[in-house]
C-alpha cells in the first residue's frame, strides 16, 4: 500500500491538497456540519463529562472549512477582529444564564476562534500553494454556517455547566487529553483538525 501522501509543517505531518479534499467532502464530516447541535456522545463514553462538551467543539471547529472556502471566494483575511470581538461579546453575556462566568466564557470562545483559524490559515495556504481551492458545494456563511455556529454556542455552554465540576478536578488535563483523542478518532479528523481541537481545549481545565 502506498504511504499517504503528506506534507509536514515543522515536524507534524500536514495534509496535502489531496487528502483536504478528501476530508473536505467525507460524508461524515458534512454530516457533522448538519447536525451538529444533536451531538451525542456514544454509549462507552457517558462516564466522561467531557464527552458532550468535547464533540460539540469538534463539530464547531469543522465549520472551518466552509469558513475558509468562503474566504478563499471573498478575498476577506482570516483575521477579523470586530467580527471575533462581537462574537466573544454574544457569547459572554450570556455566561450567567449557564452559571458561567463572562471571563471564562470569553476564554473558551476565544480558544475556539483561534483553533479554527488555525484550521483556515493552514487550508487557505494548501490552496494557495496548489493554486487552486476544492471544487466543493459551498454554503452560504450568513445563511448557513453562521447560524449553525450560533447553535452550537448554546450547546458549547451548556456542556460547560455540565462539567464544571470536572473541569474543576486535579485530573481533568488528563480527562480532556483523553475525550479529545477519543472524539478526533471518532469523527476521523486529519491530523490538522486533531491538532487544532487541542488547541480549542486550551482553557477547559481550571487546573492547568
Amino acid at each position: 500500500m502506498a504511504a499517504p501522501n503528506l506534507m509536514t509543517r515543522g515536524n507534524l505531518p500536514v495534509p496535502s491538497m489531496k487528502n483536504t479534499f478528501n476530508t473536505l467532502m467525507t460524508p461524515r464530516i458534512a454530516c457533522a456540519l448538519l447536525l451538529a447541535a444533536s451531538c451525542v456522545a456514544p454509549a462507552h463514553a457517558q462516564e466522561s463529562a467531557f464527552a458532550p462538551l468535547l464533540c460539540h467543539l469538534a463539530d464547531r471547529l469543522v465549520t472551518a472549512d466552509q469558513v475558509a472556502l468562503s474566504k478563499w471566494d471573498s478575498g476577506q483575511p482570516v483575521y477579523d477582529p470586530a467580527r471575533e470581538a462581537k462574537v466573544i461579546a454574544n457569547a459572554s453575556s450570556q455566561a450567567t444564564a449557564y452559571g458561567l462566568t463572562a471571563a471564562d466564557v470569553s476564554d473558551v470562545f476565544t480558544d475556539q476562534i483561534e483553533a479554527n483559524k488555525e484550521v483556515q490559515y493552514a487550508l487557505l495556504n494548501d490552496w494557495r500553494r496548489t493554486g487552486a481551492a476544492p471544487t466543493a458545494q459551498r454554503q452560504s456563511l450568513p445563511e448557513v454556517i453562521r447560524p449553525k455556529l450560533d447553535e452550537l454556542q448554546k450547546s458549547i455552554l451548556q456542556a460547560l455547566r455540565e462539567a464544571a465540576t470536572a473541569r474543576g478536578q486535579a485530573d481533568c488535563p488528563v480527562q480532556v487529553a483523553n475525550e479529545t483523542g477519543r472524539v478526533a478518532q471518532e469523527k476521523s479528523l486529519d491530523s490538522l483538525h486533531r491538532i487544532a481541537l487541542d488547541r480549542a481545549t486550551a482553557r477547559l481545565c481550571s487546573t492547568r
